[in-house]
């Protein structure tokens, strides 16, 4: 059984690290495939007009979810610099939001297949490339997220408050830009 006093790493009750670089790189080379796919399906179907307007539905229901959640998310992080709640506490807030947020941008994803988006638009690449960025962060972001809460209610290093308010930063930018993108290319 792997075990190790290294901050790297956070074994669970198999003894292998969640959160090695190792696991976050292949966790990123499977999303990126699957991303690809997404894209490569989208490129490929043609919808009736129903399945248009339940793909649009579904797009916009997963936006609610995801977003919302990290909004929520950036809200309990906010409420912590401001010395209004403990990190730990901060920390399982955010944790129980990955799933919906995971399912929102799953949502967005593949409701996006169905949506026939023009491909040749600089600003669907533009899209795509930020939902592709923002899948990557989240990966990285679980990461980071696991490695805060191995170390309790220590203080962060300044590294790791970089290496959180970029992953933060990045995130916001990827998703008001994709949905900044996305309504106005409805509205064309």
């Amino acid at each position: 059984m792997l075990q190790t006093s290294d901050a790297r790493y956070h074994t669970g009750t198999a003894g292998l690290p969640h959160d090695s670089w190792w696991i976050v790189s292949a966790a990123a080379l499977l999303a990126t495939g699957a991303f690809a796919a997404a894209v490569w399906i989208a490129a490929h179907v043609t919808t009736s007009p129903a399945v248009h307007t339940g793909g649009l539905f579904v797009h916009l229901a997963s936006l609610v979810v995801g977003f919302g959640g990290v909004l929520m998310a950036d809200s309990f992080v906010l409420r912590w610099a401001a010395g209004r709640l403990g990190l730990a506490e901060t920390l399982r807030a955010v944790g129980r939001l990955h799933v919906p947020i995971w399912l929102g941008l799953a949502g967005l994803v593949a409701s996006g297949c169905v949506l026939e988006p023009n491909l040749a638009s600089s600003m669907t690449r533009t899209k795509l490339a930020l939902v592709l960025v923002l899948t990557l962060n989240g990966i990285q972001a679980c990461a980071l997220n696991r490695r805060l809460q191995a170390r309790g209610e220590r203080p962060l290093t300044p590294r790791l408050l970089a290496w959180g308010a970029a992953t933060g930063l990045v995130s916001q930018l990827c998703w008001w830009g994709a949905t900044v993108i996305g309504f106005l290319n409805a509205q064309r």
